[in-house]
């Protein structure tokens, strides 16, 4: 098996959909010799951040000397690139041996059933990590974490979760109680609990809940401790004791998420891992995080963003206040239809003098013209397209030379995000 024909196995699995529940996850690592009993991991939830912090962790990891995996979700980049270590994609040969072997074992599942996309990329990851002996693994949920593929550990060294909001809601719940229920399924004694600054405050008793009912603690870093020192497009500076820490990124909120990365740190060093202050600092500033408010140029403005919840979105629409207050932006959009993308539209459309919205490509793509009528009470000139691609085209017209954004969507992002690449090098993005 290729590489090519790989991705086009685990594509032809997508139309099966989300599965929640473990018996296929656990008679995959039944048939595979256990992977997962040979790693020691970090194991992150939430609804926000949970992507930055998860990488933060491994930057940090990976700076003091330790082979750290990291599972993320969803694709930003290339599928391959959701499996890494210190940084490394898992390589092509690689990848395609174990889509290989996974799909020969999908005949042996019995009545648990096949293997979706998610549960078989999580198999591939676990057993890639265990082959390549990793020191520490950092796993990020796909939804939820009670029932989500990837809670298949007896206890991991630090349960973290990140900022809860509405998302999901169909399957998690309507309620923040309800929806950290199921982050809080990833919380097993004796793990270290970690949880963000900016917790929402429902959410925040259940996670106490959980701990306290199986004798843990809960860490959560605070704010006040750690003042902003420099919040600009692509570079946010903050103190936090008597250290100085440079994060290559955009958003006051990556200042939560660094706090939250922080935390699990100390969590971990209370395991026996080492971590020096420079390293600590080195793996912050080499924080890579792909299409969370990622400034390709930063003036005239090229941004791409997936923020696809109002929790995330609200965030974007504060960076942009901060940093382009004069507002004239034209924004590529599209969504996904089980998202709240009324309240989405209502935070951004303000901000635009030029909106053109397409549907990513996605089963679970709004179509182009509901989302438009959404938008068009907040900004006066909103225009659909038949594809990102063309999408993008004709923003690139109507901006003249001016700031550009690319929002609504991680799968909208990705497509879109090599294209404005090329546009800049070969000079059609003036």
């Amino acid at each position: 098996m290729t590489c090519a024909e790989a991705l086009q196995y685990i594509e032809e699995l997508k139309p099966g959909g989300m599965k929640l529940g473990l018996d296929r996850m656990r008679r995959g690592l039944e048939l595979l010799g256990h992977p997962e009993r040979r790693l020691r991991v970090v194991h992150v939830a939430g609804t926000n951040g949970k992507g930055s912090t998860a990488r933060m962790v491994q930057a940090i990891a990976t700076a003091a000397g330790y082979a750290t995996g990291l599972f993320s979700s969803p694709a930003v980049i290339g599928l391959r690139e959701t499996i890494t270590v210190d940084g490394e994609a898992i390589p092509e040969a690689a990848f395609a041996g174990w889509v290989d072997r996974l799909r020969a074992l999908q005949s042996d599942m019995g009545e648990a059933g096949g293997l979706s996309e998610f549960e078989l990329t999580t198999l591939l990851a676990l057993a890639w990590f265990a082959e390549r002996n990793t020191d520490l693994c950092v796993i990020e949920c796909g939804m939820g974490g009670r029932e989500d593929a990837t809670n298949v550990f007896d206890a991991p060294l630090a349960a973290v979760i990140t900022p809860v909001a509405l998302d999901h809601t169909a399957w998690l719940g309507g309620t923040a109680e309800e929806i950290a229920a199921h982050k809080c399924g990833i919380i097993k004694a004796p793990c270290g609990v970690v949880t963000a600054p900016d917790q929402d405050p429902d959410a925040l008793a259940v996670i106490w809940e959980t701990a306290a009912r199986q004798g843990l603690t809960v860490r959560q870093p605070g704010t006040g401790a750690a003042p902003l020192l420099e919040a600009s497009l692509g570079r946010t500076v903050f103190a936090y004791g008597e250290k100085r820490y440079t994060l290559p990124l955009t958003g006051a909120f990556q200042r939560d998420n660094a706090l939250t990365a922080l935390e699990t740190v100390d969590c971990l060093r209370d395991k026996g891992y080492t971590f020096t202050e420079e390293a600590v600092a080195a793996g912050l500033a080499g924080a890579y995080l792909p299409r969370r408010q990622e400034v390709l140029r930063p003036d005239p403005l090229v941004l791409a963003d997936g923020a696809h919840n109002p929790h995330g979105v609200a965030a974007l629409a504060d960076t942009l206040r901060r940093h382009r207050p004069q507002g004239g932006l034209t924004m590529v959009i599209g969504m996904l239809g089980d998202k709240d993308t009324a309240a989405c539209a209502a935070l951004l459309a303000p901000l635009c003098a030029h909106i053109v919205c397409c549907a990513p490509a996605n089963a679970r793509a709004l179509p182009a013209e509901e989302l438009a009528e959404q938008l068009r009470p907040g900004c006066g000139d909103v225009r659909t397209a038949g594809s990102p691609r063309q999408a993008l085209r004709l923003a690139e017209e109507l901006a003249h030379g001016g700031d550009l954004l690319v929002a609504g969507s991680f799968f909208l992002a990705a497509e879109l995000r090599p294209l404005l690449l090329l546009d800049m090098r070969e000079g059609r993005l003036s």
